[in-house]
C-alpha cells in the first residue's frame, strides 16, 4: 500500500474512532475488525472502520458483527478498505443482508506549494468556535443527514455527541459558509490521524445554495486551516457528486472505497 492510500485509512479510521470514545459509545475491537457504536439510531453513527479477517473465519465474525448491530436496532455502515481482507469482503458482507449503497474515492492533496483560487463574493466562511455557532452546525447536519424534526431522540443524542466532540475537545475544526447571513453549508476538518495529515469529511451545502462555488470555498476554507496549523498533506474521500469540487482545488485520486449498510 502506498503511504497515500495509507494515509487516508487511517485518517479514516481515527475519525470514526473519536465517535467510538465518545462516553455514551464504544469502539471495539475484536476478531479481525474494529468497530464504533453510539446509541444514535441513525446512519451513519455506528459502523465497521477496519477488517482484516482470515478467509476461513470471516463469515462467521461477519455474522456475529452484524447480530451485534441488529441486537441494539440500529442502522450501521462497514467500510470496504484497499486494506481490508478477505479480497472479496464485498460479496461476503452482501451475502450476510447487507447492500452497497456508496463508492467513494479517496483523494490527497499535497500542501507545499498549494495556494488558492479566488473564492466567489456574497459567502461568508467563519469557523465554529462557541456554542452559538455550534448548534447553527448541528441544523446543517440534521439537514445533510435528512433527520425530520420528528426524530426529537435522535437529534437530540447527535446534538450530545457534536457538543462531546466540540470545540477544544477533540482536534476536530468545524467550519461554516454564510449567504446573506444564513448558513449555506459546512465542512470539517479532522486532526486525529497521523501526525501532520488534516482530513476533510462533513462536507455539504444546503440545496438551494448550490451552484454558487460554496462547497469549493469550504474546501478551500479546510485546506487553508490545515496550512495554518502546519499540515504537510490534506486526504478526503469524494463522492461523485464532490469529486470534481476536489478536483479543482487540487486533490488527486489514490484509491476506492465502498460502504455496505
Amino acid at each position: 500500500m502506498d503511504e497515500f492510500t495509507r494515509d487516508i485509512e487511517d485518517a479514516q479510521v481515527a475519525h470514526w474512532s473519536c465517535f467510538g470514545r465518545w462516553p455514551r459509545g464504544a469502539l471495539i475491537e475484536e476478531a479481525g475488525t474494529l468497530r464504533f457504536e453510539t446509541p444514535i439510531p441513525n446512519l451513519p453513527y455506528n459502523g465497521v472502520i477496519r477488517t482484516h479477517l482470515a478467509d476461513e473465519n470471516a463469515d462467521q465474525v461477519i455474522a456475529s458483527v452484524v447480530d451485534s448491530f441488529a441486537r441494539r436496532g440500529v442502522a450501521f455502515a462497514w467500510w470496504d478498505q484497499p486494506s481490508s481482507t478477505p479480497a472479496d469482503i464485498g460479496r461476503r458482507l452482501e451475502a450476510h443482508g447487507l447492500a452497497a449503497v456508496m463508492q467513494v474515492v479517496g483523494m490527497s492533496l499535497e500542501l507545499d506549494g498549494w495556494s488558492a483560487e479566488p473564492l466567489s463574493s456574497g459567502v461568508r466562511y467563519e469557523q465554529v468556535l462557541d456554542d452559538d455557532a455550534l448548534l447553527v452546525y448541528e441544523d446543517l447536519l440534521f439537514g445533510n443527514w435528512e433527520l425530520p424534526e420528528e426524530s426529537e431522540e435522535s437529534r437530540a443524542l447527535i446534538a450530545e455527541g457534536n457538543r462531546f466532540l466540540g470545540p477544544g475537545r477533540v482536534p476536530m475544526h468545524r467550519w461554516i459558509a454564510y449567504t446573506d447571513e444564513e448558513p449555506a453549508g459546512k465542512g470539517l476538518l479532522c486532526l486525529a490521524g497521523p501526525p501532520g495529515v488534516a482530513a476533510v469529511y462533513g462536507m455539504w451545502v444546503r440545496p438551494q445554495a448550490r451552484g454558487r462555488g460554496i462547497g469549493f470555498g469550504i474546501t478551500t476554507a479546510l485546506i487553508r486551516h490545515a496550512q495554518e496549523l502546519g499540515c504537510h498533506r490534506v486526504v478526503l474521500h469524494a463522492s461523485h457528486l464532490g469529486n470534481p469540487v476536489y478536483r479543482r482545488a487540487g486533490f488527486v485520486e489514490r484509491c476506492s472505497f465502498t460502504v455496505h449498510a
